[in-house]
C-alpha cells in the first residue's frame, strides 16, 4: 500500500474540513485532504445553494463568538476569493408566536450580547414584511447582520484557496481508521497510509463509527429542500429582502410551522426549507429515495404564510447532517492522541459557523489550543473520566 507523509490530514472535506484544510495552508503546513466522496461533492451538509447566517441566535449567546470569527473569516474568504460569499444586505428576519417559549431566548440572546435587533407587530410587521402573512399573535425580531452563505461557492472558494497555497486533496478515498504511530499518527484508507503529525476529522455525515469511538450516537438525518416558483417574476427578488425563519409551536400542535426561506436566487424561485426530516440512515453514500409525502408539511406552510409563491415545488434536492443527543456539535481534542481534533454532529447549526470551526479545530490539533470559547462543544463530553485512546475507528 503506498505511504505519503504529510503536516496535517484532513479526513472530510465539505463544510468544515474545506475551511480547515485552507486555514491549515494558509499557515504554511502541508495538508492533504481525504474524502469518501469527489472534491467538492453532491451529498455533504452545504449541498442546495444557500444557508441561513444570523447573529442573532436563539439557541443561545454562547455561540456568539464562533458567530462573529465566522462573519470575519468569511469576509476574508471573499477578498481571497474574489467572490462573494455572505449576503447581508437585508438582513433576517424570525416569526414566532407570541408565545413561543423560544421567543424569550432568542430576546435574551441578543440583549445579553448587545447585538443589534428590531421587533415588530400587526400593521408595523406587515408593513415591513409584504410578502408574509402576520397573524395577530405574531412577532416579527429583524436581525440587521443576519442574511445567508452561498454554502457551495464557500466551499468551492476554501478548496480553491487551500490548492493555490499548496494543499492536495484525495478523492474517493475510504478513511477506515487512525492509530498512533510513534509520535505522529497514520490515516489509513482503502488506497493508501499518510502519516502526520496533526489530524482534523470532519467526516459530516460519515462520523457514525467516530462518534461511537467518542461514546455518542451521531444520527445522520436527510432533510428535503424544495424550490417554488413566485406567483410574480421576480417579487422575490428586491435587493433588501430579508431571509426569513418561521418558528410557531402553538400548544403542541404536530403541524406547527419550523421554516426558513431566502431571497430568489433564479429570479423566479425562492428556496422554503423546512423542519422536516426522513428516517435516519446509516451514511449519504447511497442517498436514500423519498416519498411525496414528505413535501405535505412545507407545501401547507407555504400555502398558508407565503402567498405570493406558488405552493407546488419545482426542485428538490437532499441534504443530511448529523445530529447529537442534545444537538451541540463535537469539536476538540480526543484524549490520549495529542494532535487529532474531531469536529462533527454539529446538528444544523454547522454551516453558519463552518469558517470559524475549521480554523478552531486547526488551532486544536496544531497549537493544542484555542482562544475561541468552544468548551460546551467538548469533542470527549460523553466518554468516561479517565478515558484515553490511540486508535479511532472511522468506519
Amino acid at each position: 500500500m503506498a505511504a505519503l507523509e504529510t503536516d496535517v490530514v484532513v479526513v472530510g472535506v465539505g463544510s468544515v474540513g474545506s475551511m480547515a484544510a485552507w486555514q491549515g495552508a494558509s499557515r504554511g503546513l502541508r495538508v492533504i485532504g481525504v474524502d469518501r466522496f469527489s472534491i467538492p461533492g453532491p451529498f455533504s451538509a452545504y449541498a442546495g445553494e444557500s444557508r441561513l447566517f444570523r447573529k442573532v441566535y436563539a439557541e443561545g449567546g454562547h455561540y456568539t463568538p464562533l458567530l462573529q470569527r465566522s462573519q470575519d473569516l468569511w469576509r476574508e474568504l471573499e477578498r481571497r476569493s474574489g467572490t462573494s460569499l455572505l449576503r447581508t444586505t437585508g438582513g433576517a428576519v424570525t416569526f414566532y408566536d407570541e408565545q413561543n417559549p423560544v421567543l424569550a431566548r432568542y430576546l435574551t440572546a441578543a440583549r445579553d450580547q448587545g447585538l443589534a435587533h428590531e421587533l415588530l407587530r400587526g400593521d408595523e410587521a406587515r408593513a415591513r414584511f409584504p410578502e408574509h402573512v402576520v397573524r395577530d399573535g405574531d412577532v416579527a425580531v429583524f436581525d440587521p447582520e443576519g442574511g445567508y452563505l452561498k454554502s457551495e461557492r464557500a466551499v468551492v472558494a476554501a478548496l480553491a484557496e487551500a490548492t493555490r497555497l499548496g494543499a492536495r486533496f484525495l478523492g474517493g478515498r475510504k478513511a477506515h481508521a487512525v492509530e498512533a504511530h510513534g509520535d505522529r499518527y497514520v490515516v489509513r484508507t482503502d488506497q493508501e497510509e499518510i502519516v502526520a503529525g496533526r489530524v482534523i476529522i470532519a467526516q459530516g455525515t460519515g462520523a457514525g463509527a467516530l462518534g461511537r469511538e467518542l461514546g455518542v450516537h451521531v444520527a445522520v438525518r436527510p432533510q428535503v429542500l424544495t424550490w417554488f416558483p413566485t406567483v410574480e417574476p421576480q417579487s422575490f427578488s428586491r435587493e433588501d429582502l430579508p431571509v426569513f425563519l418561521r418558528r410557531a409551536e402553538e400548544d403542541g400542535r404536530a403541524d406547527s410551522a419550523r421554516f426558513y426561506g431566502f431571497p430568489s436566487a433564479d429570479g423566479w424561485t425562492v428556496k422554503v426549507a423546512g423542519s422536516v426530516y426522513m428516517d435516519e440512515v446509516e451514511s449519504m453514500e447511497q442517498p436514500p429515495s423519498w416519498d411525496p409525502s414528505y413535501l405535505d408539511p412545507i407545501m401547507a406552510w407555504v400555502r398558508e404564510f407565503l402567498p405570493g409563491l406558488i405552493p407546488e415545488p419545482v426542485r428538490v434536492a437532499l441534504c443530511a447532517d448529523g445530529y447529537t443527543p442534545d444537538d451541540t456539535g463535537l469539536l476538540g481534542t480526543v484524549p490520549g492522541m495529542e494532535g487529532v481534533a474531531v469536529a462533527v454532529g454539529f446538528s444544523g447549526h454547522g454551516f453558519k459557523m463552518a469558517s470559524a470551526i475549521g480554523a478552531v479545530a486547526t488551532e486544536l490539533a496544531v497549537d493544542g489550543s484555542t482562544a475561541t470559547d468552544v468548551g460546551f462543544m467538548a469533542a470527549d463530553r460523553f466518554l468516561a473520566p479517565g478515558t484515553r485512546l490511540s486508535r479511532l475507528a472511522l468506519r
